[in-house]
């Protein structure tokens, strides 16, 4: 009787266990959102490893960098507290894209466009 129990007992937190393995995302998480932080330092951190990594690629002048980081952080204050659609989020998304491009001179958005196209095709365990 004992390993009976036991036995269903077992299958019971192994089958478990294979269900929430196979589950994509929470459904209160949205797929194309960008990550919010709760705290502004770790908000901040990961503003200044974006602009760093930025600034890697073309270059950026502290005037630069201070406009792109006035940019991030009106779309912080904009995002912050909203519950908004994927439709909202993306459009967004799309206009703090074209501030940032805005801020960029000719050469550094060719820089920019050249490294994103190398980086597309750069991927050697790409699938499809």
């Amino acid at each position: 009787m004992k390993k009976t129990i036991l036995a269903i007992a077992a299958f019971a937190l192994l089958s478990i266990a294979t269900v929430n393995a196979q589950r994509g995302q929470y459904p209160s998480q949205r797929p194309n959102q960008a990550p919010q932080f709760d705290n502004p330092r770790i908000d901040n951190a990961y503003e200044e490893l974006k602009i760093n990594r930025l600034d890697n690629i073309v270059k950026l002048t502290r005037k630069q960098e201070n406009e792109l980081k006035r940019i991030e952080n009106h779309y912080d204050r904009i995002l912050r507290g909203r519950r908004l659609s994927g439709r909202d989020i993306q459009r967004l998304e799309n206009e703090k894209q074209r501030e940032i491009w805005s801020v960029l001179t000719p050469v550094q958005r060719q820089r920019l466009a050249a490294h994103q196209h190398n980086q597309k095709f750069d991927r050697p365990y790409r699938r499809g």
